[in-house]
């Protein structure tokens, strides 16, 4: 394995522990501070909201060999937002804290695709993305159940305290920095770009299959939010303690990290555009079914079925989008899908947050397995014309 790939693995493993961690400790830390279903809602979109608005801009200076650069002010930003977080005493400072993580988390993610598209030899682009999307598995597994114990540990039965498993979280997000900052991109090749080099947005939107690849891109990673932001809520309706919801999201994140670390193999047996469908069609009973069953076994298993497929999605599509574009755009192109990604993940959670005002937390599942249904459609329909 190169030293660049695995200090970008480890560093996205650490970084995304932080990520998917914190955001659980979020929805916690607004119940805390008085909010309710529509305030983690609104919270939970304002991570996605500044990524939403430059996360191409970014995508472009990777493709200009900036990636070292934005990777590092990605982490120094992760760090000041779990701060941020972490001393927050109302619900502004919390939603401030929570789009200086977000804009942390779009500078991290975009210069570890990009050095995956930049660093990986020619037709190696699905074992580096499978590579990259496991630290993310493996950083969430970690995260997720280790602020659990903590926050299980330090509270007295009533309120969740946040603040101490926030504080560990900021520490895990500066021991990234050995790993992050010694990679570097590979010199420019000499000569002045020839001409198209750059697709405009518009040009890469447009090409057959973009649309598609990044819908389910979105819907997928959507979901995932939607589940890690909403699971505490139903955990605290059905009776659960913070340590179980915890090892709820830990069942699902470990199921990814079979698939993805079996991907490679997947993809000897199984056609690239079954597993495409597959992510989303297999996924969306299993999230509509969460809030029927309230026996954590029972919601072990269905969360382990729609995590298994989770985690094919977003590798697999990472390289359908940047195998739509030429090289010189491929970071670009998965900055498109992530600004799809964004999104979603603003407009789903603030349609979930509406809907549990209304109709209950359990029809926020019911909402999300039907999109998961309508993306596996629009995927089947550009896998099988192409």
């Amino acid at each position: 394995m190169k030293h660049w790939f695995l200090n970008v693995c480890i560093a996205t493993a650490l970084l995304q522990a932080v990520y998917h961690a914190v955001r659980v400790l979020v929805s916690y830390r607004v119940l805390a501070l008085g909010g309710d279903a529509v305030t983690i809602g609104v919270v939970t979109a304002l991570f996605s909201l500044a990524p939403l608005l430059v996360a191409v801009r970014i995508g472009r200076a990777v493709d200009r060999r900036h990636a070292a650069a934005v990777l590092r002010t990605g982490v120094l930003l992760t760090s000041l937002g779990v701060l941020v977080i972490a001393v927050s005493g109302d619900l502004i400072v919390l939603g401030l804290g929570n789009v200086i993580l977000g804009f942390g988390q779009i500078l991290v993610t975009v210069a570890g695709q990009g050095f995956i598209t930049l660093l990986s030899p020619p037709g190696e682009l699905d074992r580096g993305f499978a590579g990259l999307t496991l630290g993310v598995s493996i950083g969430q597994a970690v995260g997720v159940p280790l602020v659990g114990v903590i926050a299980a540990g330090s509270s007295d039965g009533g309120v969740v305290e946040t603040t101490l498993a926030l504080t560990v979280m900021g520490v895990v997000a500066l021991a990234a920095v050995p790993f992050a900052w010694p990679i570097r991109e590979r010199p420019q090749p000499a000569g002045p770009p020839t001409p198209g080099d750059r697709q405009s947005v518009f040009s890469m939107i447009s090409t057959t299959g973009m649309r598609p690849a990044v819908f389910s891109s979105l819907i997928v990673l959507a979901s995932v939010d939607v589940v890690v932001a909403y699971l505490p809520v139903l955990g605290h309706e059905f009776g659960f303690s913070v340590l179980l919801v915890t090892l709820l999201l830990t069942a699902r994140t470990a199921a990814s990290i079979v698939s993805r670390a079996f991907l490679p193999w997947l993809l000897t047996w199984v056609p690239r555009s079954k597993l495409l469908v597959s992510a989303t069609l297999c996924s969306a009973l299993p999230t509509a079914l969460l809030p029927f069953v309230p026996h954590p076994a029972v919601m072990a298993l269905l969360l382990v079925v729609a995590g298994f497929f989770w985690g094919i999605g977003q590798p697999l599509t990472m390289t359908w989008v940047a195998g739509l574009v030429t090289a010189a755009n491929r970071a670009a192109a998965l900055s498109l899908r992530l600004t799809g990604n964004r999104l979603g993940q603003v407009l789903i959670p603030l349609a979930a947050g509406a809907a549990a005002g209304v109709a209950g937390t359990s029809s926020i599942f019911v909402i999300t397995g039907g999109l998961l249904g309508t993306a596996a459609v629009s995927t089947w329909r550009a896998v099988s014309t192409s």
